[in-house]
């Protein structure tokens, strides 16, 4: 049989009968999802879904279960180090997984241990507390570089199977469909179709396209999403992570001793992260969160202010 034949062929009777007896099932009425409609309907938007880590965010971006987030930005800008952080405030509430075909779990592991005590340099003792603490509520999918785009999606099954309600995939370059922009739709499809079936919340990094003026300097857009458009239409959420270099290099020098000019003086006034709420579908904020780089590589809302994390500690009183 050929299968692009039958598949074009909407006219045919017969198979217009058989696709009518297979998509019964998807004919409902209210009673059939009264408590998911009245729940959903009657529930405050602003209350549902999990935190980021800033607490004059909460009322404005959340993490729902059944949605897809999109982390892109320029490569070196940070995706991964915020979705870390993000992370490690969500396992107050869930267990979270981790699928990270560019870190190894010894990396990502050192990153979250650095960012639960807001330190650059983690004591052997924080370390062994915070493994025990975090045992069994961060699953990582132990896979290095390119996998097929089943075996990205069996990942993400995986760990869901295992409680995890975030799952982090970091990133889509390494899912085996960037090379193929219809590949690369199906894909985005299959991941919000699994993210609503299982009822968890799929964060995907993603990478910007170079831009074709300036550096490290341009603020990229929801525009600047390598990738068909497919991308960015069929998330439920678009957050774009932005280093600010310049205040970075500046600080450096200002520990160094060195002169600073005009333009340095003017970036340390700025803000060191920014967080570009590009697109939402739940809630109707869209638009920038200025954060701060702040001790153990986390961003804080207030330069200075140290995030970290309550763990239980041993021997500690």
């Amino acid at each position: 049989m050929n299968i692009h034949r039958v598949a074009e062929d909407f006219s045919n009777a017969d198979l217009q009968d058989l696709y009518r007896r297979s998509e019964a099932c998807d004919v409902v009425t209210v009673n059939d999802r009264i408590e998911e409609l009245i729940t959903f309907t009657t529930t405050d938007p602003k209350a549902e879904g999990f935190k980021l880590p800033w607490a004059d965010t909460h009322d404005k971006v959340r993490l729902k279960k059944g949605h897809l987030s999109i982390w892109a930005g320029i490569n070196g800008h940070k995706k991964s180090t915020c979705a870390s952080q993000v992370l490690l405030h969500c396992i107050n509430e869930t267990k979270v997984g981790i699928a990270s075909f560019e870190m190894e779990m010894k990396e990502t592991f050192k990153l979250m241990c650095k960012q639960a005590a807001a330190t650059d340099t983690v004591t052997e003792e924080f370390a062994r507390d915070f493994a025990t603490f975090t045992n069994e509520k961060v699953y990582w999918y132990e896979v290095m570089g390119g996998v097929k785009p089943l075996e990205a999606i069996g990942a993400i099954a995986a760990l869901a199977d295992k409680g995890c309600e975030i799952v982090l995939v970091d990133s889509l370059q390494f899912c085996g469909v960037s090379d193929d922009g219809g590949h690369e739709k199906l894909f985005m499809n299959q991941l919000i179709g699994l993210a609503k079936a299982l009822r968890i919340h799929v964060m995907l990094v993603h990478h910007i396209r170079k831009p074709s003026s300036g550096g490290d300097e341009y603020k990229p857009s929801r525009f600047d999403v390598r990738g068909s458009g497919s991308i960015v239409d069929q998330a439920h959420l678009l957050l774009i992570c932005w280093h600010n270099k310049s205040k970075a290099e500046a600080i450096n020098a200002k520990l160094h001793g060195y002169d600073l000019s005009t333009k340095d003086l003017d970036a340390l006034d700025q803000f060191g992260f920014e967080l570009t709420v590009a697109k939402q579908r739940a809630l109707p904020f869209e638009g920038t969160i200025g954060l701060h780089d702040a001790p153990g590589q986390t961003f804080s809302r207030r330069d200075g202010r140290k995030f970290g994390l309550n763990i239980p500690r041993t021997g500690v009183v």
